[in-house]
């Protein structure tokens, strides 16, 4: 004699209905943890660089998402690390314009770590962007803090690193006064706007 999974009709319909709601249940997490890890990492740069919004738009990128960036694809790349104050500024405002135009992310790649140490993803990228990079006394070019890179499906829209080469005793306080910070935000947007057509 064959056992009955279910004793009757109102008892299978309860456990089909049961398990929907645990099927619902399982994918609102899912969406949720998604997005707890997305505003996690806004709020640890934020917490890095205090003058950049805590819903910012950046993500902690390492060497091989840069490269594939770089081999192809397309994004936003702010070069740089929490030693140098310079990257704070242009964190700042490249995370104002990228949310103007509607840029969904920056990666951010602090290299200084793969710069010291070699790191062979490091230096392809180096190669990669040698003729943009500035050449040390040495002969070898390098990136230096901060850097923004724009790429769009393999295309260099802009290498951009200005203020990393600033030689004497400018300080960005001082630098980036009211002109400049204008300048350097229009410069931003018109390369961003080519970027999200």
């Amino acid at each position: 004699m064959k056992k009955k999974l279910f004793k009757n009709k109102v008892q299978m319909i309860t456990y089909l209905i049961l398990y929907l709601i645990c099927i619902g249940l399982f994918i609102v997490i899912g969406n949720i943890e998604v997005k707890n890890n997305s505003l996690t990492e806004a709020l640890k740069f934020s917490n890095i660089y205090n003058n950049v919004a805590q819903d910012n738009l950046y993500v902690f990128a390492n060497s091989t998402d840069v490269l594939n960036v770089i081999n192809g694809r397309s994004g936003v790349v702010l070069f740089g690390f929490p030693q140098n104050k310079w990257t704070s500024y242009y964190a700042e405002y490249l995370d104002e314009v990228a949310k103007e135009v509607g840029v969904d992310k920056i990666y951010y790649y602090n290299f200084l770590s793969d710069r010291d140490e070699s790191n062979g993803t490091y230096e392809t990228i180096v190669n990669h962007l040698a003729v943009y990079a500035p050449t040390l006394d040495e002969g070898i070019s390098d990136i230096m803090a901060p850097t923004i890179l724009v790429v769009k499906d393999g295309e260099i829209l802009i290498y951009y690193d200005e203020t990393s080469i600033i030689k004497g005793n400018v300080t960005p306080e001082v630098y980036f006064d009211e002109n400049q910070i204008g300048a350097t935000k229009e410069l931003l947007k018109s390369v961003l706007e080519e970027y999200v057509k």
